[in-house]
């Protein structure tokens, strides 16, 4: 009996292990926090409305006209990116302007992560995308042409 408790522990860490290993930095960004902020936009669609985009999740952040959200977000995106697969990125006046990521997949599912701050090319837009399915990268970037 030892031995199967002993056993049962021993996967419930290891998994609870490769969980955590699987989330991201930028899921802090969709707690709540800007819920009641009228300078954001906040999206999440799963399910059969993707299936056609070969997605199955989506979720999405626009902040307009808040230039200082950046402070927080930026970190964020550029921990994520780090164990990124493959990346596209384009730095202005010292900082993130664009990236592109194909984060490593989790379990059979593909994730990418969208970020773009227009504030460093004279826009007022902060926007990051999240994507999870079955897509691949260039279809990913065709979508958010």
């Amino acid at each position: 009996m030892k031995g199967i408790i002993t056993l049962l522990m021993l996967w419930a860490i290891g998994t609870s292990a490769a969980l955590a290993q699987d989330r991201l930095n930028i899921g802090a960004l969709f707690d709540g926090r800007y819920h009641d902020e009228p300078r954001a936009s906040e999206t999440q669609i799963s399910g059969d409305k993707l299936e056609r985009y070969a997605l199955s999740l989506y979720r999405s952040l626009t902040l307009t006209d808040y230039p200082e959200a950046a402070a927080d977000i930026e970190p964020l995106v550029t921990r994520d990116a780090a164990k990124a697969v493959d990346r596209e990125v384009s730095y202005r006046d010292g900082g993130l302007y664009y990236g592109f990521y194909q984060l490593k997949p989790s379990g059979v599912k593909q994730r990418y992560l969208f970020y773009l701050n227009q504030n460093r090319n004279g826009g007022n837009k902060i926007i990051l995308i999240y994507l999870e399915g079955m897509a691949s990268r260039d279809k990913i970037k065709e979508m958010l042409k």
